[in-house]
C-alpha cells in the first residue's frame, strides 16, 4: 500500500519544524555577531595622492581586502571581517603589492564592533593611518554625529541648526586631522555648517532616530570646502549596507552566507523522515486490522 502525504500531515510536520528553524536561525545570527566585525577604509589626507589600501590578517602575507586607487575624500562601505588582528597598509596607486608600504597601522577587530581606518594629515608625525572606533548605537530616539576635519584649514567650527549659537556646535576650532566625539542630536532634518577662516560649506542632513553619522569636512575646488555625510549605523548595532565614496575591488571579502539553504535541506530531510514515518504507521495499522 502506498503512503500518501496529505495536507494535514504537511501542516503537522511544518508545525513541528517551526521551532527548529527559529533555533537554528537565532544561533546562526548570534554566531555571526560575536565572531565578526566591520571595517571601512579611506583617504582623507588632502596632500596624499591616490593610494591602494591593503588589509592583512595578522601573520599573513595574503591580503584579505584590497581597495585600489583611493583618491582623497573617498571612504569605502563597511566590509565584514572575522574578529582578530589586522595590518592595514597603503601604497601608491598601482605600486606592486610587494613594495614597501607608505603608511601602516594595526587594528584589532572585536566581534560586533565597527572601525574606520583612514589616512589623515595634521598629526604631530605628519600623515598617518588613523584607526577610529565607530559607534553603532545611538540614544533611543536620537542620532549620534561626529566630525572629521579633513581639510588644510587650521580651524573649522562645525554647527548643527538643531540649536542656535554655541550649543549647536559639534566641534569648535577643529584642527586639521582632528576627530570629534559623537554628539547626541535630536532626530530631524538639520543644516550642517562648516566654517573656516577663508571658506564655509553647508549641507542639509536628515538624521533618523537610532542612526549614527560621521560628517567629513573636505577640501573642494578653488579653495572652498565641502561636507560629506557618512552613515555609520542604520539602526541599533547594525552598520548600513553600502557606503560613500568608492567601493571595494580586488579581493574584497563577502559577508557570511545565508543559513536558509541549510535550513531548507534540514527541513526537507525532516519532512521526508516524518512523512515516511507517518505512512509506515498507517500501513502497519492497516495490516494489523486486516489480520484480525
Amino acid at each position: 500500500m502506498k503512503a500518501h502525504v496529505t495536507p494535514r500531515r504537511v501542516v503537522t510536520v511544518l508545525a513541528f519544524l517551526a521551532p527548529l528553524f527559529a533555533i537554528l536561525a537565532s544561533a546562526t545570527a548570534s554566531s555571526a555577531v560575536t565572531s565578526t566585525g566591520w571595517i571601512r577604509l579611506g583617504n582623507l589626507s588632502p596632500a596624499t595622492a591616490p593610494v591602494d589600501i591593503y588589509v592583512y590578517p595578522s601573520g599573513s602575507s595574503v591580503a584579505r581586502i584590497v581597495l585600489p586607487d583611493v583618491a582623497y575624500g573617498a571612504v569605502s562601505s563597511y566590509q565584514v571581517v572575522d574578529a582578530g588582528s589586522y595590518s592595514v597598509q597603503t601604497r601608491a596607486a598601482g605600486a606592486a603589492a610587494s613594495s614597501p608600504p607608505v603608511l601602516s597601522a594595526s587594528v584589532t577587530v572585536a566581534g560586533g564592533d565597527a572601525y574606520t581606518v583612514v589616512a589623515l594629515a595634521g598629526t604631530s608625525q605628519g600623515v598617518q593611518l588613523k584607526v577610529l572606533d565607530d559607534s553603532l548605537a545611538a540614544p533611543k530616539g536620537k542620532s549620534l554625529v561626529r566630525v572629521i576635519q579633513a581639510t588644510d584649514q587650521k580651524q573649522v567650527t562645525f554647527h548643527c541648526s538643531c540649536a542656535a549659537g554655541a550649543p549647536g556646535n559639534i566641534t569648535t576650532d577643529a584642527a586639521t586631522g582632528s576627530v570629534s566625539s559623537y554628539a547626541p542630536i535630536p532626530a530631524g532634518t538639520w543644516t550642517m555648517t562648516a566654517t573656516a577662516p577663508s571658506a564655509s560649506a553647508a549641507l542639509p542632513v536628515t538624521l533618523a532616530a537610532d542612526t549614527v553619522h560621521t560628517e567629513v569636512v573636505v577640501e573642494a575646488k578653488s579653495g572652498s570646502i565641502a561636507i560629506e555625510n557618512l552613515l555609520d549605523a542604520a539602526g541599533s548595532g547594525q552598520p548600513p549596507v553600502g557606503g560613500a565614496g568608492t567601493g571595494f575591488g580586488g579581493t574584497a571579502p563577502h559577508g557570511p552566507g545565508s543559513p536558509l539553504p541549510w535550513l531548507a535541506v534540514i527541513g526537507a530531510g525532516a519532512l521526508l523522515t516524518l512523512s515516511g514515518g507517518l505512512g509506515w504507521r498507517r500501513t502497519r495499522l492497516h495490516r494489523l486490522t486486516a489480520a484480525r
